[in-house]
């Protein structure tokens, strides 16, 4: 991702050099689709070097999983891979869109775009690596069993309206050189949760449907970290002492090493969130 990010910058240090007209854009279409049988779960990993990408649930489909794809065939080359456990019960589905060059990067680039949608009937382990460009993962619906999120340099937001199903087990989310919004986190009723704030800010947005008490730990990165968190959640915060910046919460008791909402000892369920080194602060609001 590094030397990506330091692809694309190259030829701004060069603005004498036309670098676009070294590769020329060829832009095609494909589609593509996994017909369901008899998968009962799906592990999903995604890789997107370079455009905007969104991920969505199928409801009522026939398909495991199926995407549309548009992209320059000049500069990048999809792969496509798909098998299943030897009972075929569990599907096994990775996609990725991979540069063919490193040097020469045109703008237009950037208008690859990815739509995949993926079965909401069955449970799913989903990895997405998300390079150059906006990133949208809708899971409403879906039935999420784990989620690692990488984001790449650009805008990602991450959304899930629907309580999810099933338990999530594990739950992590990175940040890369941009902005970071995930709303309703609540809904995805995972244990654990684990964000790592890269650069650019993020808002961490915890409406839902809590059905347990749940651990979160936050690396803090440049930009900070917005908390909000229903009223009714207790909270418990303790920060590392090599934490940089500020701690910004609101209706909080400090006990011992210890931050306590007000409502801790009353509230049906319980959050603990653990905060390390940033630059940027966190603030803890409440909806």
């Amino acid at each position: 991702m590094k030397k990506l990010a330091l692809a694309l910058c190259v030829p701004f240090l060069f603005a004498g050099c036309n670098f676009g007209e070294l590769l020329p854009v060829e832009m095609v279409s494909t589609s593509h689709f996994q017909r369901l049988q008899k998968e009962k779960t799906l592990d999903s990993t995604v890789s997107f070097d370079i455009g905007s990408m969104e991920i969505t649930g199928e409801r009522a489909s026939g398909f495991l999983y199926s995407y549309d794809l548009e992209y320059d065939k000049a500069s990048f080359e999809p792969n496509t891979r798909y098998n299943a456990a030897l009972d075929g019960t569990e599907g096994r589905f990775s996609f990725s869109l991979e540069s063919t060059h490193r040097s020469g990067i045109h703008a237009q680039r950037l208008n690859n775009r990815l739509r995949l949608a993926l079965n909401n009937a069955i449970p799913l382990k989903l990895q997405v690596n998300a390079g150059v460009g906006d990133a949208r993962l809708s899971l409403s619906g879906l039935k999420i069993s784990s989620l690692d999120f990488v984001a790449g340099v650009g805008e990602a937001r991450i959304s899930v309206f629907e309580p999810n199903a099933i338990p999530c087990e594990h739950l992590a989310l990175k940040n890369g050189v941009g902005r970071l919004e995930a709303i309703g986190l609540g809904n995805l009723n995972f244990r654990e949760l684990e964000f790592d704030g890269g650069v650019g800010g993020a808002t961490l947005d915890f409406t839902g449907e809590w059905k347990r008490n749940a651990d979160i730990r936050i690396v803090v990165g440049v930009g900070g970290v917005n908390v909000r968190m229903p009223r009714e959640i207790g909270v418990k915060v303790e920060s590392a002492k090599n934490f940089l910046s500020g701690l910004h919460l609101e209706n909080f008791n400090k006990k011992d090493s210890f931050y306590y909402s007000e409502n801790y000892d009353k509230a049906a369920i319980r959050v603990s969130i653990y905060v390390t080194t940033g630059v940027g602060g966190l603030r803890i609001t409440w909806l």
